[in-house]
């Protein structure tokens, strides 16, 4: 029911990896954008630097599912109803 400090701090850790993740590629796009006019295409890219693109599509597929998960973990957290106390009628 209680989290104890430590999950807080990992969960909180997890949320600033994802954010600085997703900052950093709207960052990067906008560069490029900035530089030369048009988004760069990933599949250019992730050609480009052969055999290695397995390992970043996996880093960016793992980035993914920590978001989708933090995500539905708040969400089902936010939306749990809390026990209310009630008195049973001893039928009097």
């Amino acid at each position: 029911m209680f989290r104890n400090a430590q999950q807080n701090r990992i969960g909180g850790i997890l949320w600033y990896v994802v954010l600085i993740w997703f900052s950093s590629s709207i960052l990067s796009q906008a560069l490029f954008i900035g530089f030369y006019g048009t988004p760069y295409d990933a599949i250019d890219l992730l050609g480009g630097i052969g055999p290695a693109y397995i390992g970043l599509v996996i880093i960016e597929m793992t980035m993914w599912v920590l978001l989708a998960g933090l995500s539905v973990t708040k969400m089902v957290r936010k939306l749990k109803l809390k026990p209310v106390n009630i008195v049973p009628s001893l039928g009097k």
